[in-house]
């Protein structure tokens, strides 16, 4: 695409050179000087009116050569309800055509919206649902299964902090329920059982949420669906999580921002980063909460049922959108202490943490704007 860049400016820069001359050569040969014009200043005047020759002869062809080099599939921001919250899904992509661009949008949406229907415990004919309603599955996705192994990973490593069975008390506070000790009960990965196609709860009532790592693995989804048909320059974000692979169209890093958790006590953002095939997630008591003061949101800590009390959000950068939607979830949880060792022990990751005051904490390598 560089490439083709300077082709087309060196073509229009040549014949502008041809042109401009061939006016000079003419408007000389009219003896200039007999005008009180120095020769110099009638280049000018013919360069300039070049110019605006080729503007006006070959406006069509500069239109479309620049949009065939430079062509972003249009971005639409398309308004959808990804795992019952209504969001934008945000693809930009560098494509041969917008016709070409239109067709792999539209072939993406369908592969998230796809995976979206596996993972949504709402949808009571999803597979997710299904498992929630009867305790069991048999006959499992292989993108559920493989979720929830990971799911049971990421507890594992956080000590319990990440923890799918925390549905029950979601629901409880989503209601404006105490949270009671049979809520409790029910909270603890462990407890799911997976074997091969089969799925299983060991306790009776048990029920699980993908959302804290379902909305990144659904847009790892994209990328995927979007390099198999051979995109490499592309953004895809749902909702804050986000991962950027190769160059923004005018050859620069992806630009974005961390979204400011109290926006109206300074500016919109935390920091702006730059970022090159990475993903990029946060979770944030702002994005739904309970209780006008935000102490009851989203996030459960599942040894208590409740809301974790110290950050008010947590970004992460890490490989896949799915790895970093379930840490970010999980330094919710963790607070700035445990959540920073955490990171400090995974390859390739990096966070900024912001407390309830907006006081914001790095790991050692994430990026200063």
């Amino acid at each position: 695409m560089i490439e083709g860049k300077k082709t087309m400016i060196d073509r229009v820069k040549t014949d502008l050179l041809v042109d401009a001359s061939i006016f000079a050569a003419f408007l000389i040969a009219m003896d200039p000087r007999s005008s009180g014009i120095a020769v110099h200043e009638w280049l000018g005047i013919a360069f300039g009116a070049a110019i605006i020759a080729h503007l006006l002869l070959h406006w069509k062809w500069i239109v479309s050569t620049t949009r065939r080099l430079f062509s972003r599939a249009a971005r639409p921001a398309r308004l959808n309800y990804f795992l019952n919250t209504l969001l934008f899904i945000d693809i930009t992509l560098v494509a041969e055509s917008d016709e070409a661009g239109r067709t792999a949008l539209n072939a993406t949406f369908s592969e998230m919206e796809r995976l979206t229907h596996i993972f949504n415990y709402r949808e009571t004919d999803s597979q997710l649902g299904q498992l929630n309603q009867n305790g069991k599955l048999d006959g499992a996705a292989a993108e559920l299964t493989s979720l929830l192994e990971q799911a049971r990973r990421y507890g594992e490593i956080s000590g319990g902090a990440f923890d799918i069975t925390v549905l029950p008390a979601l629901e409880a506070l989503q209601a404006g329920h105490s949270i009671a000790q049979a809520h409790l009960a029910l909270i603890d990965y462990r407890n799911v059982e997976v074997q091969a196609q089969q799925i299983n709860f060991r306790i009776p009532g048990m029920r699980v949420t993908l959302d804290g790592i379902a909305k990144g693995r659904v847009v790892d989804g994209g990328v995927a669906a979007l390099k198999s048909l051979g995109y490499e320059n592309i953004l895809v974000e749902a909702g804050g999580d986000l991962l950027a692979n190769g160059a923004h169209p005018d050859g620069s890093l992806w630009k974005i921002g961390v979204a400011n958790p109290r926006p109206s006590t300074s500016s919109q953002w935390l920091t702006t980063l730059s970022v090159n095939d990475h993903a990029v997630a946060t979770s944030g008591d702002y994005m739904n909460t309970f209780t006008s003061d935000y102490s009851l949101n989203h996030i459960i800590d599942p040894r208590t049922g409740l809301s974790p009390a110290e950050l008010s959000s947590a970004t992460v950068i890490a490989s896949s959108v799915t790895q970093a939607d379930a840490l970010a979830t999980t330094l919710m949880v963790l607070g700035v202490a445990d959540g920073l060792s955490l990171v400090g022990r995974l390859a390739g990751v990096e966070a900024l943490l912001a407390t309830k005051d907006l006081t914001i904490y790095r790991s050692a390598g994430f990026p200063v704007a």
